[in-house]
C-alpha cells in the first residue's frame, strides 16, 4: 500500500505553491509602481511628439508661405543651422539673413517625411528625408534637391520647444 510520508496538511507541493504565491505577490507589489510610472509618462510623451510634429509642419508651411518672423520663432537665439555644404550658420541674426535670402530668391515646395521622432527629457529629435523644388523668382528656373534632415529640439524654461540644431544633408543643388 502506498502511504504518504508527510501528514496531509504538510504536502511539499502545497508548501511550494504558497511560497510561489507569496513571492509573486511581493514581486507584483514592487513592480506595480514602475509600470504605472511608465503608463503615466507615456501619455505626456505622446502629446509632446504630436506637438513636435505640428511644429515641424508649421515650419514647412511658414517656409513655403515666406513667413519670416514666425519661422524665426521656432529657433533658440543661439541655434545652429548646418547647410549641406557644411556651412555653419549660428545665432538669430545669421538665421534671419539666411531665411530672408532664401525667401527673397526662391519659392519652395519643400516636403519633409519624418522617419523618427523621439524625446528624452528636455531634448527631442526629428530625423527624416526631404524633397524640394526651388523655383528661382527672377528666372523661373527650377532646382530640385533631396536628402536627409535632423532637427534637434530643446524644451525651454517656459515649457515650449525650440530648434537648437538643424541639419540638412545631401548634395546641394547647383547654384545654391
Amino acid at each position: 500500500m502506498n502511504v504518504p510520508s508527510t501528514p496531509p496538511g504538510k504536502s511539499p507541493l502545497f508548501s511550494f505553491s504558497r511560497r510561489a504565491a507569496i513571492a509573486f505577490l511581493a514581486l507584483a507589489t514592487i513592480l506595480a509602481p514602475a509600470s504605472s510610472l511608465t503608463a503615466a509618462t507615456a501619455a505626456p510623451q505622446a502629446s509632446t511628439i504630436v506637438n513636435l510634429a505640428r511644429i515641424r509642419e508649421a515650419w514647412v508651411q511658414d517656409l513655403r508661405n515666406k513667413q519670416l518672423e514666425p519661422i524665426l520663432k521656432f529657433y533658440a537665439s543661439d541655434a545652429v543651422f548646418l547647410q549641406p555644404t557644411g556651412e555653419r550658420i549660428t545665432g538669430a541674426a545669421a538665421l534671419r539673413t539666411l531665411f530672408q535670402t532664401v525667401m527673397a530668391t526662391f519659392n519652395s515646395d519643400l516636403t519633409l517625411r519624418s522617419q523618427n521622432l523621439e524625446t528624452s527629457g528636455d531634448l527631442a529629435y526629428d530625423s527624416g528625408d526631404f524633397q524640394e523644388t526651388l523655383t528661382t523668382i527672377a528666372t523661373g528656373a527650377k532646382i530640385t534637391a533631396k536628402g536627409s534632415y535632423i532637427i534637434i529640439f530643446k524644451r525651454q524654461p517656459r515649457g515650449d520647444w525650440q530648434i537648437v540644431q538643424h541639419v540638412w544633408t545631401g548634395t546641394p543643388p547647383p547654384g545654391t
